[in-house]
Protein backbone atom coordinates (compact mmCIF):
# COMPACT_ATOMS: atom_id res chain seq x y z
CA UNK A 1 0.00 0.00 0.00
CA UNK A 2 1.39 3.42 -0.95
CA UNK A 3 1.86 6.25 1.52
CA UNK A 4 -1.09 8.07 -0.07
CA UNK A 5 -3.28 4.99 0.33
CA UNK A 6 -2.19 4.68 3.96
CA UNK A 7 -3.23 8.28 4.52
CA UNK A 8 -6.65 7.66 2.96
CA UNK A 9 -7.05 4.55 5.11
CA UNK A 10 -6.93 6.58 8.33
CA UNK A 11 -10.67 7.26 8.20
CA UNK A 12 -11.48 3.57 7.89
CA UNK A 13 -9.26 2.72 10.87
CA UNK A 14 -11.12 5.16 13.11
CA UNK A 15 -14.45 3.92 11.80
CA UNK A 16 -13.49 0.37 12.67
CA UNK A 17 -11.77 1.00 16.00
CA UNK A 18 -13.48 4.18 17.21
CA UNK A 19 -14.79 2.73 20.47
CA UNK A 20 -11.52 0.97 21.28
CA UNK A 21 -9.50 4.09 20.54
CA UNK A 22 -11.76 6.26 22.70
CA UNK A 23 -11.37 3.83 25.60
CA UNK A 24 -7.61 3.68 25.09
CA UNK A 25 -7.31 7.47 24.88
CA UNK A 26 -9.11 7.90 28.19
CA UNK A 27 -10.18 11.21 29.69
CA UNK A 28 -6.94 12.55 31.17
CA UNK A 29 -6.46 16.02 29.72
CA UNK A 30 -2.73 16.18 29.03
CA UNK A 31 -3.50 18.96 26.53
CA UNK A 32 -4.88 21.28 29.24
CA UNK A 33 -2.02 23.80 29.24
CA UNK A 34 -2.36 24.29 25.48
CA UNK A 35 -6.15 24.44 25.61
CA UNK A 36 -5.88 27.11 28.31
CA UNK A 37 -3.56 29.15 26.07
CA UNK A 38 -6.06 28.71 23.24
CA UNK A 39 -8.96 29.77 25.47
CA UNK A 40 -7.10 32.82 26.80
CA UNK A 41 -6.92 34.26 23.28
CA UNK A 42 -10.54 33.57 22.33
CA UNK A 43 -13.16 36.28 22.15
CA UNK A 44 -16.03 35.27 24.42
CA UNK A 45 -18.51 33.78 23.91
CA UNK A 46 -16.62 31.63 21.43
CA UNK A 47 -17.77 29.27 18.71
CA UNK A 48 -15.01 26.73 18.04
CA UNK A 49 -14.61 24.56 14.96
CA UNK A 50 -13.08 21.24 16.05
CA UNK A 51 -11.68 19.46 12.98
CA UNK A 52 -11.24 15.74 13.62
CA UNK A 53 -13.23 16.04 16.82
CA UNK A 54 -13.52 12.31 17.50
CA UNK A 55 -15.86 11.43 20.35
CA UNK A 56 -15.65 14.92 21.83
CA UNK A 57 -13.88 13.60 24.91
CA UNK A 58 -11.91 14.98 26.55
CA UNK A 59 -10.97 18.03 24.44
CA UNK A 60 -14.33 19.35 23.22
CA UNK A 61 -15.76 18.47 26.63
CA UNK A 62 -13.25 20.77 28.32
CA UNK A 63 -13.97 23.61 25.89
CA UNK A 64 -17.70 23.21 26.48
CA UNK A 65 -17.11 23.39 30.23
CA UNK A 66 -15.34 26.71 29.65
CA UNK A 67 -18.38 28.10 27.85
CA UNK A 68 -17.52 27.41 24.21
CA UNK A 69 -20.01 26.37 21.57
CA UNK A 70 -18.63 23.52 19.45
CA UNK A 71 -19.07 22.54 15.84
CA UNK A 72 -17.29 19.20 15.57
CA UNK A 73 -16.32 17.67 12.24
CA UNK A 74 -15.19 14.09 11.76
CA UNK A 75 -15.34 11.50 8.99
CA UNK A 76 -15.97 8.54 11.31
CA UNK A 77 -19.64 8.01 12.08
CA UNK A 78 -18.93 6.00 15.21
CA UNK A 79 -16.99 8.90 16.72
CA UNK A 80 -19.78 11.37 16.02
CA UNK A 81 -22.37 9.03 17.50
CA UNK A 82 -20.46 9.07 20.79
CA UNK A 83 -20.10 12.86 20.65
CA UNK A 84 -23.82 13.29 19.98
CA UNK A 85 -24.74 11.06 22.94
CA UNK A 86 -22.48 12.93 25.38
CA UNK A 87 -23.03 16.47 24.09
CA UNK A 88 -26.37 16.63 22.24
CA UNK A 89 -26.58 20.43 22.53
CA UNK A 90 -23.51 20.88 20.29
CA UNK A 91 -23.29 20.45 16.51
CA UNK A 92 -21.60 17.33 15.15
CA UNK A 93 -21.09 17.01 11.39
CA UNK A 94 -19.88 14.02 9.39
CA UNK A 95 -17.51 15.47 6.80
CA UNK A 96 -13.94 15.36 5.59
CA UNK A 97 -12.04 18.34 6.97
CA UNK A 98 -10.34 18.76 3.59
CA UNK A 99 -13.64 19.60 1.87
CA UNK A 100 -15.74 21.00 4.73
CA UNK A 101 -17.05 24.46 3.79
CA UNK A 102 -19.22 26.03 6.49
CA UNK A 103 -21.33 29.08 5.76
CA UNK A 104 -20.08 30.80 8.92
CA UNK A 105 -16.78 31.83 10.45
CA UNK A 106 -15.51 30.82 13.86
CA UNK A 107 -13.72 32.44 16.78
CA UNK A 108 -11.54 29.35 17.23
CA UNK A 109 -10.29 26.49 15.03
CA UNK A 110 -8.77 23.36 16.50
CA UNK A 111 -7.14 20.49 14.59
CA UNK A 112 -5.55 18.41 17.31
CA UNK A 113 -4.24 14.90 16.58
CA UNK A 114 -6.06 15.00 13.23
CA UNK A 115 -4.24 17.45 10.95
CA UNK A 116 -1.04 15.36 11.13
CA UNK A 117 -2.81 12.37 9.54
CA UNK A 118 -3.12 14.32 6.27
CA UNK A 119 -0.56 14.13 3.49
CA UNK A 120 1.79 17.06 3.22
CA UNK A 121 -0.03 18.29 0.11
CA UNK A 122 -3.38 18.17 1.91
CA UNK A 123 -1.87 19.96 4.90
CA UNK A 124 -0.74 22.81 2.66
CA UNK A 125 -4.25 23.07 1.20
CA UNK A 126 -5.80 23.17 4.68
CA UNK A 127 -4.39 26.63 5.33
CA UNK A 128 -6.74 28.04 2.71
CA UNK A 129 -9.60 26.33 4.56
CA UNK A 130 -8.39 27.69 7.91
CA UNK A 131 -8.45 31.17 6.40
CA UNK A 132 -11.93 30.67 4.93
CA UNK A 133 -13.28 29.63 8.34
CA UNK A 134 -11.66 32.59 10.14
CA UNK A 135 -12.38 36.18 10.92
CA UNK A 136 -10.01 38.76 12.37
CA UNK A 137 -8.99 37.49 15.78
CA UNK A 138 -9.76 33.81 15.18
CA UNK A 139 -7.44 31.55 17.16
CA UNK A 140 -5.99 28.51 15.37
CA UNK A 141 -4.27 25.61 17.12
CA UNK A 142 -3.05 22.38 15.55
CA UNK A 143 -0.55 19.62 16.27
CA UNK A 144 2.03 18.48 13.74
CA UNK A 145 5.24 16.51 13.54
CA UNK A 146 8.53 18.17 14.54
CA UNK A 147 10.18 18.01 11.10
CA UNK A 148 9.46 17.49 7.42
CA UNK A 149 8.66 13.87 6.60
CA UNK A 150 6.28 10.94 6.83
CA UNK A 151 6.09 8.21 9.44
CA UNK A 152 3.98 5.12 9.96
CA UNK A 153 2.86 4.21 13.44
CA UNK A 154 0.46 1.47 14.47
CA UNK A 155 -2.98 1.30 16.05
CA UNK A 156 -4.66 -2.03 16.80
CA UNK A 157 -2.31 -3.70 14.34
CA UNK A 158 -3.11 -1.28 11.52
CA UNK A 159 -0.54 1.08 9.97
CA UNK A 160 -1.23 4.65 11.10
CA UNK A 161 0.01 7.37 8.74
CA UNK A 162 1.47 10.68 9.94
CA UNK A 163 3.11 13.49 7.99
CA UNK A 164 4.60 16.87 8.69
CA UNK A 165 5.95 19.86 6.86
CA UNK A 166 9.12 21.60 7.97
CA UNK A 167 8.59 24.19 10.71
CA UNK A 168 9.73 26.92 8.33
CA UNK A 169 6.99 25.99 5.88
CA UNK A 170 4.29 26.05 8.56
CA UNK A 171 5.46 29.52 9.56
CA UNK A 172 5.35 30.64 5.94
CA UNK A 173 1.85 29.21 5.38
CA UNK A 174 0.51 30.86 8.51
CA UNK A 175 1.89 34.20 7.35
CA UNK A 176 0.56 33.78 3.81
CA UNK A 177 -2.94 33.13 5.11
CA UNK A 178 -3.13 36.00 7.55
CA UNK A 179 -2.16 34.30 10.82
CA UNK A 180 0.32 35.60 13.36
CA UNK A 181 2.25 32.88 15.16
CA UNK A 182 1.72 33.23 18.92
CA UNK A 183 3.53 30.18 20.25
CA UNK A 184 5.07 26.99 18.90
CA UNK A 185 6.81 24.22 20.77
CA UNK A 186 8.32 21.10 19.24
CA UNK A 187 7.96 17.80 21.08
CA UNK A 188 6.58 19.33 24.28
CA UNK A 189 7.63 17.02 27.09
CA UNK A 190 4.72 18.28 29.21
CA UNK A 191 2.23 17.28 26.50
CA UNK A 192 3.29 13.72 25.63
CA UNK A 193 5.78 14.94 23.02
CA UNK A 194 3.29 16.88 20.91
CA UNK A 195 4.48 19.58 18.54
CA UNK A 196 1.94 22.39 18.83
CA UNK A 197 1.21 25.55 16.86
CA UNK A 198 -0.90 28.40 18.24
CA UNK A 199 -1.70 31.33 15.97
CA UNK A 200 -4.23 34.12 15.56
CA UNK A 201 -5.75 35.64 12.45
CA UNK A 202 -4.84 39.25 11.83
CA UNK A 203 -6.81 39.37 8.59
CA UNK A 204 -5.65 39.97 5.04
Amino acid sequence: MTQENLAENIIEIYRQYGHQWTKLRGTYLYEKQWLDRFLALLAQPAHVLDLGCGSGQPIAEYLIQQGCQITGVDSAEVMLEMAQIHFPEQQWIQADMRSFSPAQRFQGILAWDSFFHLTRSDQRDMFTRFEQCSQTGTVLMFSSGPANGESIGEMFGKPLYHASLAPEEYRSLLHQHGFQLIHMLAEDVDCTGHTVWLAQSIGA
